[in-house]
């Protein structure tokens, strides 16, 4: 493989902070880009959380180069400005209007930089009624109708909606800001003309329940199949026999060749009765291990699969043999994993890298070389609270 990264020589001025702009961010970093973040003084990205750093911080910034401005103050805005002159993208997640009147936002950056791509995330795009409405990853899984879904997918249909532990939302919103600032790229170097990106974090759940999109349009809708956990002597596992090849080496495996004739479990009734085969499995599975019944299955050409823990996936022999995470080493948080990229490439090199940033200990260093100020000038900012 080459080690010449993708992107290398492109620059990125990057606002954003939390989950969603700042894995955006990583994966252009990853991909070759020269990222620099800008944060708050004193403050930094929320997740750096109270020491300063943490892993989750690492996790989605490692290798950018941070500085602290202060962007309320004008001098602050004129020395991003200048970053910005010469930069190829822009990301922020403020709410819609900050950035303009910090006069950092589109329209105003473009006359100086036309072939800028600029790409705003925010809960609920730049316009329409909920525009200013704050919102975090849970707030946009109940807005989108997405926890609707999953609680009406539970057996008690009286169930309270879901709590998360995972921000779907702000990995899906950063995944797709990531691809839709390829895209601007691309239409850069064919049509010469910059973009401005608005990726919304609701139209990015509503983007995962097309089939419940389309079923609440239609008067008697198809039904939509729930997979259910099958019960295991240690356990449970996750079984899939979606389609007629499925089914009959799943027959083939439980010695039930009667499963291919039941009238519930043919092309079309299947759907709808999961439950009712994932039942039928049990009868089979409930004697054997999860390990045992995963092996089995899998052997026989049925989709399945354990319910895995996370601690064992830092050995587990898929991810080990994918090379699917890259150690990041910190005089204050130690050595620790972070995921890398799930695209790999085969002739060019997307490895994360191996140091996260302190806040603001590039300030100095992107002054002096990206605006060849002085050490003078430098302290002279410092000394007026612009810069930390």
């Amino acid at each position: 493989m080459n080690t010449k990264k993708p992107l290398e020589g492109y620059k990125v001025i990057d606002f954003s902070a939390v989950f969603a702009g700042p894995l955006c961010s990583r994966y252009l970093l990853d991909c070759g880009a020269e990222v620099i973040k800008v944060e708050t003084p004193g403050v930094g990205d929320l997740i750096r959380g109270v020491d300063g750093t943490s892993r989750v911080f690492g996790h989605f910034n490692a290798g950018k180069r941070s500085i602290a401005v202060n962007l309320k103050s004008t001098a602050g805005q004129i020395l991003v400005k200048r970053l910005i002159s010469d930069a190829d993208i822009v990301i922020e997640n403020f709410r819609p209007g900050i950035m303009a009147k910090f006069g950092l936002d589109y329209e105003s950056l473009k006359k100086e930089n036309p072939k800028l791509v600029y790409c705003s995330i925010s809960g609920f795009g730049q316009s329409g009624l909920y525009v200013n409405r704050a919102a975090f990853a849970p707030i946009v899984h109940a807005a989108s109708g997405f926890d609707s879904v999953q609680a009406r997918a539970q057996s008690d249909e009286n169930l309270r909606p879901p709590s998360w532990d995972i921000m779907v939302a702000d990995i899906l919103t950063g995944t797709y800001a990531f691809s839709a600032i390829q895209t601007a790229l691309l239409g850069l170097e064919r049509h010469g003309v910059g973009e401005y990106i608005d990726v919304s974090m609701m139209e990015s759940m509503m983007s995962l329940i097309p089939a419940h999109i389309q079923g609440a349009q239609m008067e008697e809708p198809a039904v939509i199949g729930r997979f259910h956990p099958v019960k295991v002597k240690d356990g449970f596992v996750m079984v899939c026999a979606v389609s007629d090849k499925n089914l009959e080496s799943l027959s083939k495996a439980l010695n039930r060749p009667d499963l291919l004739t039941d009238p519930r479990f043919v092309r079309g009734p299947r759907t709808a009765n999961y439950k009712e085969l994932a039942m039928e499995v049990e009868h089979w599975s409930k004697a054997l291990t999860a390990a045992e019944c995963e092996e089995a299955l899998n052997l026989a050409g049925v989709p399945c699969s354990i319910y895995q823990q996370v601690e064992d996936l830092f050995a587990h022999p898929q991810v080990l043999e994918r090379n699917s995470f890259t150690s990041v080493s910190d005089d204050q948080l130690g050595e620790f994993l972070i995921q890398n990229m799930p695209a790999k490439f085969s002739h060019s090199d997307n490895t994360p890298s191996s140091w996260v940033a302190k806040l603001g200990e590039h300030t100095d260093e992107v002054l002096t070389e990206d605006l060849k100020l002085s050490a003078a000038e430098i302290d002279e900012l410092r000394d007026g609270g612009v810069i930390a």
